[in-house]
């Protein structure tokens, strides 16, 4: 039962690094804890998307991905997801946010 807490806890650690280093280098955006915050739900966003279509093309009917290239593939795939979802949902959220103020 400890387990899926623990990978929960290292997925919002990871992506809120991840997303501290991606808006710190982004020249015009803020190192607010508002946009950690979008970025670790755009990520956590991502993440599921990606595994849920990647295991839906790339795995056999009992969702087992059989062979090394498949799985490092989907860590892969995982990790881009992860980017692209959070940079997307702070993208988004600095553009809404700029239109209303």
């Amino acid at each position: 039962m400890l387990l899926p807490f623990f990978g929960f806890v290292f997925g919002v650690v990871v992506s809120a690094l991840l997303g501290a280093a991606v808006i710190a280098l982004h020249p015009r955006w803020k190192l607010t804890f508002a946009n950690i915050a979008w970025f670790v739900s755009g990520a956590f966003a991502g993440a599921i998307g990606s595994s849920l279509l990647y295991d839906w093309t790339f795995a056999d009917d009992n969702q087992q991905l059989h062979s090394a290239a498949a799985v490092f593939g989907f860590l892969a795939t995982l990790g881009v997801a992860t980017l692209l979802g959070g940079t997307l949902a702070v993208f988004l959220c600095q553009r809404f946010s700029n239109r209303v103020a």
